[in-house]
């Protein structure tokens, strides 16, 4: 998971660069799940368009946004993903607006993306929505500081994600080494203070790890979700990649935020490209039950089709077949 200083510089950038720029994908996809009960069986299509640009304001500013068209068997709507307002400000970079912020290392899991909260299981993920924020950022070669106002004027939301919430992180490389720190402030998890980092062994060889405290948090008692005192994530990881393009992923983590069942897991991935062809397997285990994925994509220029099938213990399979055309 390790982002090289150069890297980080330019993401952050973004908003002194002068260019328009205007893209944009297609995707038709069709979802099947399979269960003990077969009148629950079902086939879903849906289609969807996406656009994303980046234009040029005033004084040094970029308005960046994404916007998707979604049809499925429930309707069509149009969605809003992303729109925000960047300009340079004391040394650094403001945003205002409804942006994608994820932060900290770990693949299937995340403890310290405290703002974005991206779900890394998803069988697709697709377009990212933004959270509402004020955010300032600056850095340099070997530092960067991040201060986010999520969801501001609200306070504690029908979601974790919805709540108004004050973070701070703190990036560091050393070396081989990248280093972070957060810092968080809600209402319903009080204070959250975590620390990662993402260690480069050798060319192929990487370890990460991540920890996150919590004040409080919320824990389902059967019935509803009750406040509990206490609480927290973890997650240990390491990648290792070999010349001929194999790939194997393997993450431990805890996170106290779940139901019982689901808390202690353990996740082994192995990936390998052939030209445009990547093939997938992963297994996840937990007391909940086994859960293993097959995947396969084939990507030549601008196109991308892609089949996965997932089972879970006890529960059922699902299988998704994507067609996506880049614009």
């Amino acid at each position: 998971m390790r982002v090289p200083a150069a890297v980080l510089a330019a993401a952050l950038a973004l908003p002194c660069a002068a260019e328009n720029i205007v893209s944009g994908q297609a995707r038709a996809q069709a979802e099947t799940w399979h269960s003990p009960s077969p009148a629950r069986d079902g086939t879903q299509p849906r289609q969807a368009i996406d656009l994303r640009w980046q234009v040029a304001a005033p004084v040094g500013a970029q308005l960046h946004g994404s916007a998707g068209l979604r049809h499925d068997a429930a309707g069509t709507g149009v969605r809003l993903f992303e729109l925000a307002l960047e300009r340079p400000l004391a040394g650094g970079y403001a945003t205002a607006g409804k942006k994608v912020m994820s932060w900290d290392v770990g693949y299937a899991f995340r403890p310290l993306d405290v703002v974005q909260q991206e779900d890394r299981r998803a069988l697709y993920p697709g377009t990212l929505e933004g959270v509402p924020l004020l955010a300032w950022e600056a850095f340099d070669a070997e530092r960067a500081v991040t201060v986010v106002w999520s969801n501001p004027g609200h306070g504690k939301a029908g979601q974790p994600r919805d709540d108004g919430a004050l973070a701070v992180r703190l990036y560091r490389q050393r070396g081989a080494r990248d280093e972070y720190a957060v810092l968080r402030a809600s209402a319903r998890n009080g204070i959250e203070a975590g620390a990662s980092f993402s260690q480069v062994v050798d060319e192929g060889l990487e370890l990460h790890g991540a920890l996150l405290a919590q004040q409080r948090h919320d824990e389902w008692d059967g019935m509803r979700w009750q406040p509990r005192t206490g609480g927290g994530k973890a997650l240990a990881g390491f990648t290792w990649t070999t010349e001929g393009r194999l790939s194997v992923l393997g993450e431990a983590w805890v996170d106290r935020t779940v139901l019982a069942a689901q808390r202690r897991n353990l996740l082994l991935r192995a990936a390998q490209k052939l030209g445009d062809v990547e093939l997938v397997a992963d297994v996840l285990w937990r007391r909940a039950g086994r859960v293993a994925t097959l995947g396969a994509s084939w990507k030549p220029d601008a196109w991308l089709l892609s089949a996965t099938w997932r089972r879970y213990d006890g529960i059922g399979s699902v299988a998704l077949l994507t067609v996506e055309r880049g614009f």
